[in-house]
């Protein structure tokens, strides 16, 4: 396909390529690989579902008989041996000891909904197993991201004399020393990247540790916690099931932290939310009540659009520990009063956020010239600092390009990155380390605290680094299309094997369909928030569609002699107890 003209948004007044808009919305398409017939009919045959369901299989590199059935097969037997992840035995014996000889244990997490499952997991879990058992989450605005010398001064407040760490603490070789100086001793369990040294814990758990065996790297800290159960159950010889109560608590985490959908986590996605869908905890089923999900089957879009906001607003606005207690309690009207408070925070963190989306889209405006910057660097003083990483990412989506966020007050500036493409911000973080009192992440996302006099230049050092490593290319938004349908072979049989597919996200997400020579059919409309409500007809089968956000190509898809092509998700609509199979488009194309 040939490479779409970079475009511009016209609301800044920038450079449009016109004939871009003539045909196509945003989106450059790239089209799936071929792949040989027979490759294809030995995976369909074999495991009886459609070649294009096949062939979407083989092109997610899932191309052999023994993976597609690793692929289907999400028993909780095909769970990783936890023992598998170094310092694991070390750290059940610690814990063991700490139960048996009755010493106060601290769950020190984070404030994020991946951290506060992950509290909830062990701080639950222990307690069941007759530990003295705390909690600690910093505060966002006080202590700040991940382990600190305040919080281990808590700790110790509280008489700890184990501190188990989760979904924090893999950069912590300071605080873990002060502990230790203290007289407690540390488990860190966490999945972020680590760093040049690894802090002198009991035990350090982290799946992405240097030459570590474990099978799978990427479990969220929320997975990390399970498998410690899990090994605490084999060592002490309980119900090996035992664990499996949290598996809910595990597919909120997972789902949340945005982590890839593979292997173990594509495993706890499906049971976690089998588990919900079936008997909700308390906290959860009140959380579900107060979000209007209650009654309705969850996925793994309803945990990330409507559930995290709302246990990650707590963790914004005010503190987090209120989301643990929801996730923990065992009364439903406990948990009921205390999710109308997270709607509440929640409602209150949007305006919120608007407010700063809006002053950030005016620094663009009038400070930013988009031609010569690959990474946005805004900072403006007091920003809510509960809000700058949702902001930077609805930036970075509106833009195509990596984007910081820094919150400036009393001269320190704290940020949220996130990045996209090829462009690792984590590393270019460590590359420019110089610049930062602390920064921690990932390729995707990252966190920093940076003196203020040295905002600006990170701006310049980050945006030479992705001159080096961000091709232009990357800053053209891209759809990548997983395959041609023609509406005549959405049966039953095809929907069966998309729907066996799930659940969906990172790593696995939901197909996107391209279909071709596509022509209206009855009134085009547009509803709510600019959606754009359309039925498209091929040949003699007409399907409804719903474009969200698109209502701007009302006028394009009206067009009388176009040809139309839709880029589009194939997703169940439920209303007025009724279900039908919809487009979600993505993108038009008229031509």
């Amino acid at each position: 396909m040939a490479t779409v003209p970079l475009w511009r948004d016209t609301e800044f007044g920038l450079q449009v390529c016109p004939d871009l808009f003539k045909t196509k919305m945003i989106y450059q398409w790239i089209l799936p690989p071929e792949i040989r017939a027979e490759q294809i009919a030995k995976i369909s045959k074999k495991f009886n579902i459609p070649p294009v369901i096949a062939k979407i299989l083989i092109q997610r590199g899932i191309d052999t008989p023994e993976k597609v059935k690793k692929f289907y097969d999400l028993s909780l037997n095909n769970l990783y041996d936890p023992f598998l992840l170094p310092g694991m035995d070390v750290a059940v014996e610690r814990i063991i000891r700490a139960l048996r000889e009755g010493e106060n244990i601290l769950i020190y997490g984070d404030y994020d909904v991946d951290g506060v499952t992950s509290v909830s997991i062990l701080y639950d879990g222990l307690f069941y197993l007759g530990g003295k058992v705390s909690f600690f989450i910093p505060s966002r605005f006080r202590e700040g991201y991940g382990v600190s010398v305040e919080g281990i001064k808590v700790a110790k407040e509280k008489g700890a004399s184990l501190i188990i760490t989760v979904d924090c603490g893999i950069t912590a070789v300071d605080e873990v020393e002060f502990a230790r100086e203290l007289g407690m001793d540390v488990i860190v369990c966490d999945h972020h990247e680590p760093g040049e040294a690894i802090p002198q814990a009991v035990a350090v758990l982290n799946p992405k540790l240097p030459g570590n065996p474990y099978p799978f790297k990427e479990l969220a800290g929320c997975g990390v916690a399970f498998k410690l159960l899990q090994a605490l159950a084999q060592k002490l010889k309980i119900d090996p099931n035992f664990p499996n109560q949290y598996l809910d608590l595990v597919a909120i985490g997972t789902a949340a932290d945005i982590v890839q959908l593979l292997d173990e986590n594509r495993i706890f996605m499906y049971q976690g939310l089998k588990m919900i869908n079936q008997k909700p905890r308390p906290g959860l089923m009140a959380l579900l009540e107060t979000s209007g999900l209650l009654g309705r089957p969850l996925s793994v879009n309803a945990i990330v659009f409507v559930l995290a906001p709302r246990l990650n607003a707590v963790g914004r606005m005010s503190n987090a520990k209120k989301a643990v207690h929801l996730l923990t309690t065992r009364s439903f009207q406990q948990g009921r009063n205390i999710a109308r408070v997270l709607e509440y925070e929640n409602r209150n963190r949007k305006d919120i956020d608007e407010i700063t989306f809006e002053e950030a889209l005016e620094i663009i405006h009038n400070e930013i010239d988009l031609d010569s910057k690959r990474v946005l660097v805004l900072a403006k003083k007091n920003w809510h600092a509960g809000v700058i990483g949702i902001v930077a990412s609805r930036i970075m989506e509106k833009f195509n390009r990596p984007t910081i966020l820094i919150s400036i007050q009393e001269g320190i500036g704290k940020g949220s990155a996130r990045s996209m493409g090829n462009f690792d911000i984590y590393e270019g973080f460590k590359k420019l380390k110089h610049l930062f009192i602390n920064f921690g992440g990932h390729k995707f996302a990252a966190g920093l605290t940076i003196a203020e006099e040295n905002i600006s230049i990170l701006d310049r050092e980050i945006n030479m680094l992705s001159e080096e490593e961000l091709d232009i290319e990357q800053l053209i938004p891209k759809l990548k299309i997983d395959a041609e349908l023609t509406f005549d072979q959405l049966n039953a049989r095809f929907f069966s094997a998309l729907q066996d597919m799930a659940p969906f996200g990172p790593g696995n997400m939901r197909p996107v369909f391209v279909s071709y020579d596509l022509k209206p059919y009855g009134l085009v409309s547009v509803v709510g928030h600019n959606h754009l409500k359309a039925k498209f007809k091929q040949n003699s089968i007409v399907l409804d569609a719903i474009g969200y956000n698109l209502g701007h190509l009302i006028d394009l898809v009206n067009q009388p002699h176009g040809q139309i092509n839709c880029a589009y998700v194939l997703e169940e609509n439920r209303w007025n107890g009724k279900t039908a199979i919809q487009m979600r488009l993505k993108d038009i194309e008229v031509k």
